[in-house]
């Protein structure tokens, strides 16, 4: 049981009117859970391709420091232009 938030009177889930007052009950919404926009295994091809760039820096054929900057900002640019697209489309 809630309360009426006109007049603090006792209200049951079910009722539309508050008993005491007379006032329209607002009714509760029903929360909604929303689903990641961008899955786990998309999050996982980042951070694997990520990792790969490192070691294309590091490793015996090494790319220069401006390219693996560009690859990781075009990489992280990518990704949130995905979430920003999968949230328009879902919301």
């Amino acid at each position: 049981m809630s309360r009426c938030i006109y007049c603090h009177g006792m209200v049951a889930k079910n009722d539309d009117h508050c008993y005491i007052c007379g006032e329209r009950v607002p009714q509760r919404t029903k929360a909604v859970v929303r689903s990641q926009p961008v899955s786990g295994l998309t999050n996982a091809l980042f951070l694997a391709s990520l990792a790969f760039t490192a070691y294309c820096f590091f490793g015996q054929h090494k790319l220069s420091l401006p390219v693996t900057l560009a690859i990781s900002f075009s990489l992280l640019l990518i990704r949130f232009l995905a979430e920003r697209v999968a949230d328009k489309n879902s919301g």
